[in-house]
């Protein structure tokens, strides 16, 4: 017979309910639980072993660090990993907030003459509140690509797994040959690009991109940067403390350095 811990009542804190960006309209394979609407999850602050997977240079490359602290803190999310990098990046951020509260010192410097490294404060739940979401009433018409030979190509944001996985690809490497190139740009496509007409079989659809037209690649690749622009942003302006004009400085999301109060 387990007995529950009476210790452990007392510790859970409540955190914060926030709406994904994506507003969960692209998960239909069980990324999110059942329970979740229109992209609302409950997001509970860290535990200092939390925080330790948080700080791991290695899990936080290969993804572990973000699949082993969302199953620990964040309500709703079945398959971390599986989210879309926009969706990923904004858990961050409300993790951020409800452990270590708003405030996010940081140091920048700005382009002045003489300028110098000063300590500035970003207010995380002001970004938070101005984060763009996706439209549901337009996804459907910005996320379809009309090519010139009538054939009907659907798109989805760039995944979690996927971004990590060309990321590895890229590790170590000094020079980019031609071949990785290439490698990067079907791995970029195939991540984006779920169906071209009734067709949803990731290898054809590989086979597919691999010939079409280079204007047909540009094309989708340029659809794929005009829909791109929601999401969290961390692009924070302030005031330079030594020139006194303002500037803006984007503020990278590093869990190792993010994760810090």
């Amino acid at each position: 017979m387990t007995t529950e811990n009476p210790l452990l009542a007392k510790i859970r804190m409540p955190g914060r309910i926030f709406q994904l960006p994506s507003r969960g309209l692209f998960y239909k394979n069980g990324e999110l639980d059942d329970s979740v609407k229109e992209g609302e999850i409950h997001v509970h602050p860290m535990s200092a072993l939390a925080e330790i997977h948080m700080k791991n240079p290695d899990q936080l490359f290969s993804g572990q660090a973000v699949e082993t602290v969302f199953r620990e803190c964040v309500s709703g999310v079945a398959k971390p990993s599986e989210l879309l990098s926009k969706d990923v990046d904004a858990i961050l951020m409300f993790l951020r907030t409800v452990t270590y509260g708003p405030q996010y010192e940081f140091t920048a410097t700005h382009t002045c003459k003489d300028a110098k490294d000063h300590s500035y404060v970003a207010d995380v739940d002001g970004m938070i509140g101005g984060m763009k979401y996706i439209d549901p009433t337009t996804v459907e018409k910005q996320y379809t690509v009309d090519m010139p030979n009538g054939q009907i190509v659907k798109l989805q944001p760039s995944r979690y797994n996927k971004i990590v996985e060309i990321l590895k690809f890229n590790e170590g490497k000094k020079e980019i040959s031609v071949e990785d190139m290439k490698t990067n740009l079907m791995m970029m496509l195939t991540s984006v690009v779920v169906q071209v007409d009734d067709i949803t079989d990731p290898v054809m659809i590989r086979e597919w991109l691999a010939k079409i037209h280079t204007k047909w690649t540009t094309q989708i690749a340029q659809r794929v940067e005009s829909i791109n622009e929601w999401g969290p942003s961390m692009n924070w302006t302030g005031k330079c403390r030594d020139c006194g004009e303002e500037f803006s400085v984007e503020i990278p999301i590093n869990p190792i350095t993010f994760f810090i109060e």
